[in-house]
Order: C-alpha cells, then structure tokens, then sequence
C-alpha cells in the first residue's frame, strides 16, 4: 500500500525513519539498525552479497512486530539470484513455512536489456498495484546492458531507471535494494554508468574473499565512511552443515 508523504518543512529530528533489519548482524551494525524506507540502497561488488539479498526477502515478510514488514517481496531478477536451498534454510531458522515464503516473493526474470527497461518503466507499477508489497529488490540492474554492450543509447535508459526507482522508492515509502556489479576499471564504484549511481541514496560496496566479507558504507545522506568485516566460518576439523556448502553464512548468526 503506498504511505503518502507528508508536505512541508520538517527538521531532521521531525523526520520519522523506519528501518527493518537485513538479517546479516554486521549490515545491520553499519547502517545503524537496517534497510530504511524510502531510500534506494546500491549494493555493488563481489557476487556473494546475493545471499543477503536472499536472506533480506525472507526476513523482510516477518510480521511488523518482529521486525518485519508483514507483506510480500517483489524481486525484479536481472542476475539469476534464486537458490531455493538458500530461501528454505532461512524460511526455518525463522520459523517460517518455505513453501508461504516463496508464494509470497514474486519473481519477474529478464533476459535482455529491452525486457529490463520495460519492466522497470512499464511494469514496475503495476506489480505493486497488483500485490501490496513493501519491498523492491532489483537485482543486476545494468548486467544485461553490459553483456550487450554500453553505448550512450544504453547508458542513457539505465539513467532513466535508475531514477525512477528511486523516485518510486521515495513516493511509495519502500525498502529498496539494488545491485550492480562494480566498474572494470575500479574496483570502488559500480558499473553502469554515473546515474545509477547518483540515483541511489545509500552505497554500499562489498568485498569477499575466502576467510571474509567486508561491507563498506561508501554513500549516506547521515552517516560517515565506515565499513565492517564478518568473518566466513573455516573447517575446523568437524562436520559442516549442508547449508555452509550451498552458500549460507551462518556466522550471520550469534
């Protein structure tokens, strides 16, 4: 359901921000509490933080009361991100059925760049029309445009997506995340050109290697420049879970 946004001037201590939680401790750690509505966060970098996107679509359908939204997820998949093994593992350790979590995350896949650009500017309002969601993941939103190859036409309507996304973000109050992947010539900002970029409020840029995961705060309209380290779990000898080889972090958890 859309949340109107309130005219006039306000101070910052006036203004209401409403966070849910991402599910990953340490994401939650660097933006002081989680995802906030109404702002577009970029995410870009090492392809791993796709497993937090998927654990931010089950964790985000938990009731308002435990700190969830209470509504479904649309995921606009432009990565191939889905891992159902990963969705099933969080659904239980939340103590949700995997089968009601998956009915209510609605996945829409495209497969070339024209079918990108229609979703996002033809069709993206009528999902929410059609389903009362509260959260918008937009996976991979440049890859297809890269694959193909970036021409000025091509950079240009990732423009206009990205800055529809945001003002759809702002109008409807949503948690919104967006990846990309980063540029190949710096590893410190995103591919896709400089208006995906600047149409997103909050960047977070992450790196991964075989014993870490760093997330680093590189854009916040309140906070600083900051970043945080999780550690990834090594084989000590005993027996891992299943779950550890299909791509969970469970040192997510305390």
């Amino acid at each position: 359901m859309r949340n109107p946004i309130r005219s006039g001037f306000f101070t910052a201590d006036q203004v209401e921000r409403v966070k849910i939680s991402t599910g990953v401790s340490s994401l939650d750690n660097l933006l002081e509490g989680g995802i906030e509505a109404g702002l577009t966060h970029l995410v870009y970098g090492d392809r791993g933080f796709h497993n937090d996107f998927l654990r931010f679509a089950v964790r985000a359908q938990m009731p308002k009361e435990n700190g969830g939204t209470g509504s479904p997820v649309i995921l606009i998949d432009s990565a191939n991100i889905i891992k159902i093994e990963q969705i099933t593992d969080v659904a239980y350790e939340l103590e949700l059925e995997p089968e009601e979590v998956m009915d209510r995350i609605y996945i829409t896949r495209a497969f070339n760049s024209s079918q990108t650009y229609d979703i996002i500017m033809n069709q993206m309002a009528n999902f929410f029309t059609r389903v009362p969601a509260r959260v918008l993941l937009v996976t991979g939103l440049p890859n297809l445009y890269i694959e193909e190859g970036l021409t000025g036409e091509r950079l240009q309507q990732i423009s206009h997506m990205a800055s529809k996304i945001m003002m759809f973000t702002l109008q409807r109050n949503l948690f919104t995340l967006v990846s990309a992947p980063i540029a190949p010539k710096s590893r410190s900002v995103p591919a896709g050109g400089r208006s995906l970029a600047s149409n997103s409020q909050v960047h977070i840029r992450v790196e991964e290697s075989k014993s870490y995961v760093r997330y680093i705060l590189a854009k916040h309209p309140q906070y600083p420049v900051r970043s945080v380290t999780k550690a990834i779990p090594t084989s000590t000898g005993g027996t891992l879970p299943l779950s550890y080889f299909l791509g969970k972090e469970e040192c997510d958890e305390e």
